[in-house]
């Protein structure tokens, strides 16, 4: 059985990190959000640059695997492991270059945004339809989509459910720069390798106090209150019906 991530070092000490499974867009499940959580933290120390991908062009992500889902308040056991590998994502020393092409959805839009630099091509489709699941979604995402996008746009992706394209998704500011298809490999390396090879202090400085300007708006209280409000529509019968509904039209 493949891997499910792949981990391979460049020159620079630029770490690739690669989402590998393409059978299902590269869904996330907990065994894979695991390995990337550990993966970061076990080499972020050495790496001048982490590049985040999914395997082929087709999807960064699909998102949480839906055939992990069971539509009841026991999904909320995700929360973990998506919490782990966001988690990991911000607090890896070295800066994080998330490399998106095709479908990027769910969890793995958070994946994306909690990288520190997103290179895209114009395939890219991104969507939040955890509401259409009957889920109300991590409030770590939310925040975040607020501060890089402004509480309107981020209302019209959770609320309205609409998938952004490209120039969409570069106009909200989701995303730093794009290229064509053909050159994404390359210009995520070389924006890697302009990182890996700044001056390292700088670089893992500049990061951190970024993170903790981002991570302000985020407090016990606030956290408290999504629990609540996610585990009561988590336990929804009407979630339950949404998300069969979804898996069948997924499978059919």
């Amino acid at each position: 059985m493949a891997e499910s991530l792949l981990v391979e070092w460049a020159e620079h000490d630029v770490l690739t990190l690669t989402l590998n499974r393409p059978e299902r867009r590269n869904a996330v499940d907990p065994e894979l959000l695991g390995a990337l959580a550990e993966a970061l933290r076990s080499n972020g120390g050495r790496a001048g640059a982490v590049v985040l991908r999914g395997a082929g062009d087709d999807a960064f992500s699909s998102g949480y695997d839906l055939a992990r889902l069971t539509g009841t308040s026991a999904d909320l056991d995700a929360d973990r492991w998506i919490g782990e590998a966001s988690g990991a994502l911000m607090e890896c020393p070295a800066p994080v270059v998330a490399r998106l092409s095709g479908h990027c959805h769910g969890a793995a839009v958070e994946l994306a945004l909690c990288c520190d630099y997103r290179v895209s091509s114009p395939t890219l489709r991104m969507s939040v339809p955890a509401v259409g699941l009957g889920i109300v979604y991590r409030y770590e995402l939310m925040a975040r989509l607020i501060q890089m996008c402004g509480l309107s746009n981020a209302s019209t992706l959770l609320l309205g459910m609409r998938e952004l394209d490209l120039p969409a998704a570069e106009a909200w500011g989701l995303v730093n720069e794009s290229c064509a298809q053909s050159e994404l490999d390359a210009r995520t390396q070389a924006v890697a390798e302009r990182l890996a090879t700044a001056p390292r202090s700088a670089v893992r400085g500049t990061k951190t106090l970024l993170g903790h300007i981002a991570a302000r708006s985020v407090t016990p209280d606030d956290l408290a209150l999504a629990q609540r409000l996610r585990a009561a529509a988590a336990s929804s019968p009407e979630r339950y019906q949404a998300l069969q509904r979804r898996k069948k039209k997924v499978t059919g």
